[in-house]
């Protein structure tokens, strides 16, 4: 029974060490660790006047990135758009809760243009081909004084100022072009309204492509609103588009929703216009007939004025009808003719939009400090690398 007793306290005890034995190379390896944290804390610290000295540097180049770059005015104009839904969408109703900022239309379909396509059209080359002959005034450079005027497409092409490090990245290419001869003077660029798209002048296509990031529609999807904004570098000229921005739309939205019903008018005027000249024709042919014939007496002849008659009548009837269909059109032509009501008009900004100095500023320090301790915990973990290395090879 001892002998037992022996044998089991014997197996226990070797369990026990075996267990340790595997659980002590995991506490050395976890104090090893929490070790290497503290070191690499210290070397950090350690470094923190170079860390200091980077984000200044950075800060520095910050200041001088914000003041390179121009500075930008935005113009925000608000519409409430009226939308023609199917069906009861709550007519005028929905309109006024729109600039509330409900939508009572939601879910409904929607006849004709939607708003969601105007971002689109406001894009499109023939749509911003538009705003080139559009007359603008620079904002003054001294008080009292009259500003230069011109075309937004002489502004946009002549007028914008750039950073200094865009100069640069163009200066090789146009010394190159100077050395090839390619700096002779471009041809004068023909009026806009005499391009065709097919060979739209590259002076054009350089003015849609910076008007393109310039000029944004937004839609507001819970209002159902939008907002137009312009971005330019005077803020006169930024109001000005967007005026002209919101014109230009309200024109695009009337003949577009109201294009199969312009359509339709010509068409009744034009049919109006046919039946009333048959109406004259069969009238006057009557008259003849009847003054011609007013001493005779013959069957033959009261038929042909009664026919004749019949014929007035039916001409008639059908002027008439005609004449009806014209005025429905008219009438439903000012039924779809859109209305857009500005919520917030055009107002001159007196501050700029952008760069945002400060916010440059700020992540210039912080990406120069972000170096300087990545490259100490670089250096650390490659010392630790080194370290480890060596006492590996050490016990081999």
């Amino acid at each position: 029974m001892l002998d037992k007793i022996a044998i089991f306290a014997e197996v226990a005890r070797s369990q026990i060490n075996h267990t340790m034995a595997h659980e002590r190379p995991e506490t050395e390896t976890n104090q090893e660790k929490e070790i290497d944290l503290l070191e690499l804390l210290r070397a950090v610290w350690a470094a923190r006047r170079r860390i200091v000295l980077y984000a200044a540097v950075g800060a520095a180049v910050g200041l001088i990135v914000g003041f390179s770059i121009p500075k930008t005015y935005v113009t925000t104009i608000k519409l409430a758009p009226e939308s023609k839904t199917a069906g009861n969408g709550g007519g005028g109703m929905a309109g006024l809760a729109a600039m509330a900022g409900f939508n009572l239309n939601a879910g409904a379909g929607t006849e004709g243009i939607t708003t969601a396509i105007f971002p689109e059209i406001v894009q499109s080359t023939p749509f911003l081909l538009e705003f080139a002959e559009i007359p603008i005034t620079l904002m003054p450079q001294k008080t009292g004084e009259p500003g230069e005027r011109m075309t937004l497409f002489e502004y946009v092409s002549d007028h914008q100022r750039q950073a200094w490090w865009k100069y640069l990245a163009a200066a090789p290419g146009r010394a190159v072009g100077w050395l090839l001869g390619h700096d002779r003077e471009e041809e004068p660029v023909p009026p806009v309204d005499s391009v065709e798209l097919l060979h739209l002048p590259k002076a054009y296509k350089d003015f849609v492509k910076a008007l393109n990031r310039m000029m944004m529609v937004e839609e507001d999807k819970k209002s159902s609103l939008l907002e137009a904004k312009v971005t330019m570098q005077d803020p006169f000229v930024a109001a000005v588009v967007a005026d002209s921005l919101v014109a230009k739309l309200q024109k695009y939205m009337t003949v577009y929703r109201t294009q199969k019903t312009r359509h339709d008018l010509e068409q009744n005027m034009r049919q109006n216009a046919e039946a009333q000249a048959r109406y004259y024709e069969v009238e006057n042919r009557l008259a003849e007939a009847i003054d011609q014939n007013r001493n005779i007496s013959s069957e033959s002849l009261r038929v042909r004025i009664e026919r004749l008659r019949n014929e007035r009548t039916l001409a008639y009837s059908i002027w008439n009808q005609t004449a009806m269909q014209v005025e429905t059109a008219k009438i439903k032509l000012q039924e779809e003719m859109p209305i857009a009501t500005v919520v917030e008009p055009a107002i001159i900004s007196d501050r700029p939009a952008a760069p945002k100095k400060m916010v440059i500023l700020i992540a210039f320090a912080f990406l120069g400090g972000l170096w300087a301790a990545g490259g100490v915990v670089a250096r650390f973990l490659l010392a630790e690398g080194a370290t480890s290395s060596a006492e590996v090879a050490s016990r081999g």
